[in-house]
């Protein structure tokens, strides 16, 4: 055969096996990711378990790249896990710790996005305090939706309060009785679809590699128009992506793990997007919501600086400096150099009323008087009280003089008590 006739027999060759590999949905896996790449990105938390016991090891797995991220072990041993979106809170149910299973049954735990566990305490039925065994121990299939925790048990689905406020947090609140039993048993996880309010998972007992769909509310399982998986152990891990696709963790398929995505639009054929070891348990929880961000720091920081520049007008106080200003008429006892003899304040008619009493019975008015130029006080006189006696055994012609006397006498007295009066007051 010539070098030509070689290499068209080999194009013809790769063309062939590329058209099986087409059919058969193994070339689907470059497509899918490029379609998916375009609906977003979603990080989901799974627990992984290659052998039975603590400790879980928690990854974080990237949609729909499938690509993992290990984020830390954990000292439980944790299934049946769920999302609350509400409470940035993964919920789930350990069996556990590395000392061994515990004595009360299984317990639930609390995991953030950081991998950090909390231990819950056991669930018990609704109105119980203090429950001494778990309901739930056994648990392996779980989701949430809202503040309600759906968990299958067996043959029944569960739901538990997750509400923090609520009286019965942590507490079975309903149950019902999954029917299709035999199909019933082999769902080891699910997710809720909020659009149709279904629970969407993959069951490996009757029907093997079947999505199928659960009714939290009545128990009734159907199986959809859906592609299907192949035989596994169990798939372990299932959750809906932003693209609404479904993506679920097979445990074992030979000696690895896989994880393929399910198209639900009929797009194409479940294909695989990523493998690890194989695995005794598994559950995912997800898609994690985007974190706040937290608040820019420039709005905190104006806050301190405008209570900084309002207290510094601290000279503001100085309006009470003239309430004390308001005293000094208390304190100038010392009218020496500042008292700036102001005409209203010197002479005060009403503080001469009391003085001029001692006048016996002339007509003359002294209100001319005070016209006279202002006391001042350096002119200490004798009292009136020594002088008034002597005036009135005198002659008619003395008594005019000595009442003009009298009345000038009279005026400096007064001012000298006032004087007197202001000093000692």
């Amino acid at each position: 055969m010539s070098v030509k006739r070689t290499r068209w027999a080999v194009f013809a060759a790769a063309a062939s096996v590329a058209g099986i590999l087409a059919a058969t949905g193994w070339l689907a896996p470059a497509a899918a990711h490029r379609r998916v790449a375009q609906a977003g990105d979603c990080t989901v938390l799974r627990v992984e378990n290659e052998r039975a016991g603590a400790p879980s090891t928690l990854r974080r797995v990237s949609l729909p790249s499938g690509e993992t991220e290990s984020v830390t072990e954990v000292g439980y041993w944790i299934n049946a896990m769920g999302y609350a979106v509400g409470q940035d809170l993964v919920y789930g149910i350990a069996d556990g710790t590395r000392d061994g299973r515990y004595d009360d049954g299984a317990h639930a735990v609390a995991i953030d996005r950081a991998g950090q566990v909390r231990d819950l305490g056991l669930i018990g039925r609704a109105g119980t305090r203090h429950p001494r065994w778990s309901q739930l121990t056994g648990a392996t299939a779980a989701t949430v939706a809202g503040n309600r925790w759906y968990v299958r048990k067996s043959g029944d689905l569960y739901t538990v309060d997750i509400d923090p406020a609520s009286g019965n947090y942590l507490r079975v609140v309903r149950r019902v009785s999954m029917r299709q039993l035999s199909v019933a048993i082999g769902i080891d996880d699910f997710a809720y679809d909020q659009a149709d309010g279904l629970l969407y998972g993959v069951s490996t007992s009757a029907d093997d590699g079947k999505v199928v769909t659960i009714d939290p509310e009545t128990g009734r399982i159907t199986v959809p128009s859906l592609p299907r998986l192949p035989d596994a152990t169990a798939y372990g891990s299932v959750v809906l992506g932003p693209d609404g696709a479904l993506y679920a963790t097979a445990n074992r398929i030979g000696h690895r793990g896989v994880t393929y995505r399910v198209p639900r639009d009929g797009s194409g054929p479940a294909v695989e997007i990523g493998t690890g070891p194989a695995l005794v348990t598994a559950d995912a929880a997800g898609c994690l919501s985007a974190p706040p961000p937290p608040p820019p720091p420039s709005t905190t920081a104006l806050p301190p600086t405008t209570v900084v520049t309002l207290p510094s007008p601290s000279p503001t106080p100085e309006p009470p400096v003239p309430t004390t200003t308001s005293e000094v008429p208390t304190v100038p006892s010392t009218p020496e150099p500042p008292p700036e003899p102001r005409p209203p304040f010197v002479p005060p008619p009403v503080e001469q009323a009391p003085v001029v009493a001692p006048t016996p019975t002339p007509t003359p008015t002294p209100t001319t008087t005070p016209v006279a130029p202002a006391p001042t006080s350096h002119h200490a006189a004798p009292t009136p009280t020594s002088v008034a006696p002597q005036a009135e055994h005198a002659n008619r012609t003395e008594v005019k003089r000595r009442w003009g006397l009298t009345a000038l006498v009279l005026v400096l007295g007064g001012g000298a008590a006032m004087t007197h009066l202001r000093r000692h007051r």
